[in-house]
């Protein structure tokens, strides 16, 4: 198997990983992952922060990593840079960014998880807030309301005139859908759909399904973070079904790693593909989701 690994990792692309500096400890900076991709033939590597861009720090370690390998900065709209803030988005892009995340920590689903629901408990070291009517969201009213905030229709129209990517983040299923569809409308090109293997924001198949059906280019993006112990210990095979029935022309895999308490993110990377293939998921579709799919997001097929 670790052949198979070893030559599926070649052109593959990390879409959300976690790296240092941060004000958490980080497994590895920036410069050190990079390094580790580029090592293993890898393609691209999207840096998140939840508290602010990175694309500057990208911009930076590009002077060290060969130009094989592209890194990818953005900004997550958290209450750090000021939530759904049009200028700071802007400014991010004008430094290169080309992922914008909607709120993680911040928003109101993710509060309701960890401090109501109580279904994400691993994540409250980092959810300070304790209310989700004072959290973010995207819509008019949380959490069934359907008219998109005027700000965020203005963040959709940057990330158009950009040509960068509209990431939904911690945003709840009905949240996503209202915000597709307003992202469409406005002309954004390219959508991922986070993790909705995770128990902080969970979707149905059918939820699935339906998001992905809404428009070309739009992909759910499957974590390897919730199978991890001290996570939602996700037996894999549950994101192989879920992969299976929405159709793995629809998805992407990333590590979501960077956690002093996991491997370095691109072992994780490994390890997910192994996993994937240890639950019976062909090499064809691993390539597929690790490599040809995102490649086709980021205009490098």
């Amino acid at each position: 198997m670790w052949n198979q690994v070893k030559d599926l990792m070649v052109g593959a692309c990390d879409l959300h990983v976690h790296a240092g500096p941060d004000v958490v400890p980080r497994q590895n900076d920036l410069v050190e992952v990079a390094e580790q991709a580029n090592e293993a033939g890898m393609k691209a590597l999207a840096f998140k922060d939840h508290n602010t861009t990175t694309a500057d720090r990208v911009n930076l370690a590009r002077k060290f990593i060969p130009d094989d390998l592209m890194l990818i900065g953005g900004i997550v709209l958290n209450y750090a840079v000021g939530g759904f803030n049009p200028e700071a988005v802007e400014q991010a892009l004008l430094l290169g960014a080309r992922i914008v995340w909607m709120p993680s920590m911040d928003s109101c689903l993710t509060i309701e998880k960890v401090h109501v629901s109580c279904e994400t408990p691993w994540l409250l070291p980092f959810v300070k807030l304790h209310h989700p009517e004072k959290g973010l969201t995207v819509l008019n009213d949380w959490p069934s309301g359907e008219d998109i905030k005027p700000e965020v229709k203005q963040i959709l129209k940057l990330i158009a005139e950009n040509d960068a990517i509209l990431d939904t983040c911690h945003l709840s299923a009905h949240e996503s859908a209202r915000l597709i569809d307003e992202a469409l409308n406005i002309g954004v090109k390219g959508i991922i759909v986070t993790h909705p293997n995770c128990s902080v924001n969970p979707m149905t198949i059918d939820e699935q399904k339906g998001l992905v059906a809404k428009g070309d280019n739009i992909y759910l993006s499957y974590a390897f973070l919730p199978c991890m112990p001290l996570f939602d210990r996700q037996h894999p095979k549950v994101i192989a079904e879920m992969m299976d029935a929405v159709g793995f022309d629809h998805c992407l895999i990333f590590s979501d790693f960077g956690q002093m308490v996991n491997p370095p993110p691109v072992e994780g990377y490994k390890m997910f593909i192994a996993s994937l293939l240890a639950v019976g998921v062909s090499e064809k579709d691993i390539k597929k989701i690790a490599s040809n799919n995102p490649a086709q997001l980021l205009g490098l097929d």
